[in-house]
Formats: C-alpha cells, sequence, structure tokens
C-alpha cells in the first residue's frame, strides 16, 4: 500500500511536470511577442527568392510570428548575380493585418541585424527599431538590409571607374542603382504590406555605401525622399562626387531628407563631408529641417560606432526629435601652432527626445582673439601662445564654454 501510494505520488508529480512543459510550449513568446535586445541571438527565419510568397499569405513566416527574415539567393536581373536580403518586422505587424508601413533600405545588408563579416561587428537596428517603437518614438517601420556581393562591393558601389587600394575599380553603381529601385523594391511592395510612395522610402548605408546611398538617392527623388550616409566616403575616386555636384542632377536642389554623420577620429572624411555639406547648403538645404550633420565624439569607422548613430537617424526620419535641451562643446584641450591639423570644435546638441546633432549654424565668441581664431564647423587656427576661453552660442538657443591652451 505505501508502495502504491509513493508510486501514485511520483506519477503526479511528473504529470504536473507535463503539463507545466506543455503550457510552456504553448505560451511560448514568439518573435512578435517580445522585442529584440541588445547582444541576444535570434535567427531569421530563411526563405528562397523562387519559393517566397507574401507575408501575410506564407505559412512559414505566420505561424512562427517571424520579424527576422532572410530572403536568399535574390537575383539581380542587369548584374546578374544573387545575394540575400535581411528584413525586419515591426513588432505590431502580425496584429494589424490591414496596417502598411514606411520602408527604409540599408547597405551592407548583414551587418544591419547580423555581424559583419569584415568587422565582427553589428549596426544592430533591429533592436534600436524594436526600443524606439516601444517607447513610442518613432512610427511602426520595415527595415531591408541589402547584402553586398564581397569582392564586388566597390565596384557596385561606385558610379564611376576608379583605384582602390591599387586595384582597378570598373564603375557598376548605374546597374545597382537598377537593382535596388527596380529588383528589390518591387520584391519589398509585392511581398510586405509597405507604404510604396517616396515619401515613406528612406535609404542609407555607411562608407563607400554612404557614397552609393547619396548618388542613388539624389537622382532618384521621385522613389526616395530620406537619405543617411554614415562616414560616407565622399572622396572615393579621387574625389569626383566633387566635379559632379556642378552639373546634371546634382547641381539642383533635391526634394530629399539628409543626415550626413561622421566620427570625429575619422579626419580624413570629416573634410570630405565638410566640402558636401558646404555645397549643399549653398544650394538651399536648410540646416536641421532639411539637413541634420552630426560629428560622433570619439566615433570610428566601424559598424560598433555607427550602430550609436542609427538612433538619431529613425529619429529624424520616423519621428519627432522633440526640443532642444542642452549642448556640449567638444574640443581639445590643447592646440599647437606648429602640429597640423589644428582639429575643430564640435557643438553637440541634445533633445529632449535623445536625437543629436552638431549645430554648424552657431557662433564661437573667443574671449582672447588674438590667440586663437575659430572658423566655419568650428575649425581651429591657433595664432599665438596663451589660454583663452571660448563660448559657442546656439542658433537653438542654448549656450557652452569651454577652455583652450595654444602651444607653440
Amino acid at each position: 500500500m505505501i508502495l502504491t501510494r509513493k508510486k501514485a505520488a511520483m506519477i503526479s508529480v511528473i504529470c504536473a511536470v507535463l503539463v507545466i512543459a506543455i503550457i510552456c510550449l504553448l505560451t511560448k513568446p514568439s518573435q512578435s511577442n517580445l522585442l529584440f535586445q541588445l547582444g541576444e541571438e535570434v535567427s531569421p527565419v530563411a526563405i528562397d527568392a523562387g519559393e517566397f510568397v507574401p507575408v501575410d499569405s506564407n505559412k512559414i513566416l505566420t505561424e512562427q510570428n517571424a520579424r527576422l527574415i532572410k530572403v536568399e539567393n535574390f537575383h539581380a536581373k542587369q548584374l546578374n548575380n544573387d545575394r540575400s536580403l535581411h528584413i525586419y518586422l515591426p513588432p505590431g505587424y502580425y496584429t494589424d493585418t490591414v496596417k502598411r508601413f514606411p520602408v527604409l533600405y540599408v547597405q551592407d545588408g548583414k551587418s544591419v541585424f547580423d555581424y559583419s563579416d569584415w568587422s565582427k561587428e553589428s549596426l544592430g537596428m533591429h533592436v534600436t527599431a524594436d526600443k524606439l517603437i516601444s517607447e513610442k518614438k518613432i512610427q511602426e517601420i520595415i527595415i531591408v538590409g541589402i547584402d553586398n556581393i564581397g569582392e564586388e562591393r566597390i565596384n557596385e558601389y561606385a558610379h564611376w571607374d576608379g583605384i582602390d587600394m591599387g586595384k582597378p575599380v570598373k564603375g557598376k553603381g548605374l546597374l545597382y542603382e537598377n537593382f535596388v529601385i527596380h529588383d528589390v523594391k518591387p520584391f519589398i511592395d509585392q511581398n510586405f504590406r509597405t507604404m510604396k510612395d517616396r515619401e515613406h522610402t528612406a535609404l542609407m548605408g555607411a562608407s563607400i555605401g554612404g557614397l552609393v546611398t547619396f548618388n542613388i538617392g539624389y537622382r532618384h527623388p521621385e522613389t526616395f525622399s530620406k537619405l543617411a550616409m554614415m562616414s560616407p566616403y565622399f572622396g572615393w575616386g579621387d574625389g569626383k562626387i566633387y566635379s559632379e555636384l556642378d552639373r546634371g542632377v546634382y547641381q539642383e536642389k533635391r526634394p530629399v531628407k539628409l543626415w550626413i554623420d561622421v566620427g570625429s577620429t575619422e579626419e580624413d572624411f570629416m573634410g570630405m563631408a565638410a566640402a558636401v555639406i558646404s555645397f549643399l547648403r549653398k544650394n538651399g538645404y536648410q540646416d536641421y529641417d532639411e539637413l541634420a550633420v552630426y560629428e560622433a565624439p570619439g566615433g570610428e569607422h566601424s559598424e560598433r560606432f555607427w550602430a550609436d548613430r542609427v538612433e538619431p537617424i529613425l529619429l529624424y526620419f520616423f519621428g519627432d526629435i522633440g526640443k532642444p535641451q542642452s549642448v556640449a562643446l567638444y574640443m581639445e584641450q590643447e592646440v599647437s601652432i606648429s602640429k597640423m591639423p589644428y582639429g575643430n570644435m564640435n557643438a553637440v546638441v541634445t533633445y529632449d527626445s535623445g536625437f543629436k546633432l552638431t549645430d554648424i549654424k552657431g557662433n564661437y565668441k573667443v574671449e582672447k582673439p588674438e590667440l586663437l581664431l575659430v572658423g566655419t564647423y568650428g575649425r581651429l587656427r591657433p595664432l599665438k601662445e596663451g589660454k583663452t576661453s571660448v563660448t559657442f552660442l546656439s542658433s537653438l538657443g542654448l549656450e557652452a564654454d569651454g577652455e583652450i591652451t595654444v602651444v607653440k
């Protein structure tokens, strides 16, 4: 009798464990129930492009509420090659089956959500987008990462021939442009609930991916209304972009909203960006509303640093940046008369939403102007040894102070 009771107790425990396990399986959160977290490994649902059907009737995706999707072997007709597309769907995609969403297309697609083969770093855009959406700071969006083709990356991202690391480059930018506009976008519009018009379509890229983003978007404002260039390699190909700015479609102001950023350690890229920014402002682009510029303090040329700039880009394009809250003045504590480059001052304005930009319209007031000049974009020109304070008067009604020493 005692043995029977023990068996009965054991059976009861086993049954309870099984019930709990079944409940856990049935209530296991799907991708759409959870927000993506930093450092979390989430495998996308992979489907061959030839077998892909629209999401709303795609059981493979709807049964899993898949929000990270990899479309494999997607064919580029004119380039005649295949690559993958990496797609992020917002948390509410499966709960509202009528709603349509803006789309952000991003170059170098693998590192948009996953780790780059080159740097082993990631932009982690799915994490940032989920965070901002959950905080109701941006609208829900779809993000599409377009893979590069390894050795063909430079060729496809270049709109003209050139030399890269001693090797000749045959520019295939026009063919790649055709691929993005006439292959990728129609596929996304046909298979996902997108807002197809230009007002809700954006393009983004980093380094030479920023250059091709500028070229494609500036040439096709009928397709894209927002362009984000992170550490753009405007000087690639002997800086041909600078001569192009005075001719053809480039010489006219286009109806696009522009974001340009660069890290403060990227001295060469800062100079390249400054030249294009000057052209755009001369062409009539209005600071803040049409053109946002950000020099990221300590920023370097890799995904880990670009990831920190994803949030202000998403806020600028798809949210409400809010109101200016504070300004901080980043600068060298010491500058040498005999050592170039002299560097620059960087006035970073932070908004109440967390949005950041560099105020390039403000004025610098040097206490002892005989020691130091501060020019366009905060460029420094040391004149004489000594110490002076500098006050920055923001065009947004804010103020910041700093002190700098000029040495021989």
